[in-house]
């Protein structure tokens, strides 16, 4: 299943999400040790997507595209977490987990259709 990567809708959906979460937080004044896990988990998501995209193992791609459902998860977490503690708004909280819990179905189809059905 070598390919582009940057082909992969779930990609740029998953760049554009982790390029305007990095936007949003950049300049709030906030705990670094918050800020800098929400960023990575959300920017893991597309990394571990281009990183899967030259494997050639079923197996290892499935892997991998768990990987990026678990981080989408971990993100909702500090969504969550930041909403409550009244550092990301409603809006945004709103608007950021749509385009999460989309792209998480994505990552589930894809999963699904690399083990065949």
């Amino acid at each position: 299943m070598t390919q582009n990567f940057k082909n992969l809708k779930v990609y740029g959906e998953s760049f554009r999400l982790s390029k305007d979460l990095y936007l949003f937080f950049h300049d709030k004044k906030m705990s670094f040790r918050t800020k800098e896990q929400v960023l990575a988990s959300a920017s893991s998501i597309c990394a571990n997507l281009a990183e899967m995209a030259a494997f050639d193992s079923k197996g290892a791609i499935k892997q991998k595209v768990t990987t990026c459902i678990g981080e989408c998860n971990e993100t909702e977490y500090w969504l969550d977490l930041m909403h409550e503690l009244k550092i990301l708004p409603q809006r945004e909280h709103i608007d950021f987990l749509g385009r999460l819990v989309k792209i998480r179905s994505m990552l589930f189809n894809l999963k699904r259709s690399v083990e065949g059905g």
